[in-house]
């Protein structure tokens, strides 16, 4: 008899916690930061944007052309630093960065 397990649903874990929110996103840059696999962060990201509407809704409240999102998560496309930081504060959020000396 097979198990089944109900699916992880992102949107609802995060969708009542700010704070939660915020640290999943620092999570995720620093991810970023350290392997450089955009398309994970992309992916990661996009439950956080389904809490503001739709992708057509985040876009327009981005200004960023929809077909650009649509693009970016189907990975034609990698984005430049201005935009993903344009969309984390769309989503609410100020990214402040933190120089550290790299370990060796």
């Amino acid at each position: 008899m097979k198990n089944k397990f109900p699916e992880y649903n992102t949107v609802e874990y995060l969708k009542n916690d700010v704070e939660l929110q915020k640290e999943y996103i620092n999570e995720l840059l620093n991810d970023y930061l350290n392997d450089n696999n955009v398309d994970a962060f992309l992916s990661a990201l996009k439950p956080l944007i389904k809490l503001h509407g739709s992708i057509s809704e985040f876009a327009e409240k981005t200004g960023i052309n929809r077909t650009y999102f649509y693009k970016l998560f189907k990975k034609q496309v990698k984005p430049e630093l201005p935009t993903i930081v344009l969309i984390i504060k769309n989503l609410g959020f100020d990214i402040e960065f933190n120089l550290h000396l790299a370990k060796k």
